[in-house]
C-alpha cells in the first residue's frame, strides 16, 4: 500500500520540524552556562526571554518530525513481522542508548560542578537553598538535625574544596536547615 503523498506530506513536516529545531539550539560553553546560572556571569534578561521561545520551538519541532515519520512509516506500510520486530529492537535500542547517555550525563555534570567550585571561591552559606540542591546532585545526605556549617562542609567536601570557606554572620552559628516540604 505505497502512498507516495503521505511520504511527500511526512518529509515536509521533517523539514519543517528540523528547521524548529535548529532555531531552538543554544551552543554554550558548560562552564559559561554553569557561571550563569550560579550569576557570575554576565546578566542579560535577553536569556530569560529568549528561554520561553527555545522550548516552544522544540516541542513544535519535534511534534513536526514526529508526525512527519509517522506519516512516512505509514505510506510504506506493507510490514511483515520480521519487519515489525526489528522495528521494536531499533526502539528498544535507542532507550538503553538513552539510559547510558542520561547516566554519563550525570557523571560529566558531577564532574563539572567540582572543576569549577575548585577554582572559584563560593561562599555556599549565601544560598543554602542552591548549596542544597548541589548536594542533592552529589548524593550529600540531609539530615533533619543537621546544622548549615556540617552540610556546608559535607557539600564542601563532596566537592573536594579544600579552602576556608567564607564565614557568614554570627546568627548562622548553629542554625538548623529546613528540610524540603517544611
Amino acid at each position: 500500500m505505497e502512498n507516495p503523498e503521505l511520504a511527500v506530506i511526512g518529509l515536509t513536516c521533517n523539514v519543517v520540524g528540523v528547521f524548529f529545531l535548529a532555531n531552538s539550539i543554544r551552543f554554550r560553553e558548560p562552564h559559561k552556562a554553569l557561571a550563569d546560572a550560579l550569576g557570575v556571569g554576565g546578566r542579560s534578561l535577553l536569556k530569560v526571554r529568549d528561554t520561553a521561545l527555545n522550548n516552544m520551538q522544540v516541542i513544535i519541532g519535534f511534534l513536526f518530525l514526529t508526525t512527519g515519520y509517522l506519516l512516512q512509516v505509514v505510506a510504506k506500510w506493507e510490514m511483515e513481522l520480521t519487519t515489525l520486530l526489528f522495528c521494536a529492537g531499533i526502539i528498544a535500542f535507542a532507550g538503553a542508548v538513552y539510559s547510558i547517555g542520561a547516566y554519563s550525563s550525570r557523571r560529566a555534570f558531577r564532574r563539572l560542578l567540582r572543576e569549577w567550585f575548585q577554582s572559584e571561591q563560593w561562599s555556599f552559606q549565601d544560598d543554602m537553598e542552591l548549596t542544597k540542591e548541589i548536594g542533592e546532585v552529589l548524593g550529600v545526605p540531609l539530615a533533619k538535625d543537621m546544622t548549615v556549617e556540617a552540610y556546608v562542609h559535607k557539600v564542601r567536601q563532596a566537592l573536594g574544596v579544600s579552602n576556608t570557606p567564607k564565614t557568614g554572620g554570627p546568627n548562622d552559628r548553629g542554625r538548623r536547615l529546613p528540610l524540603p516540604g517544611r
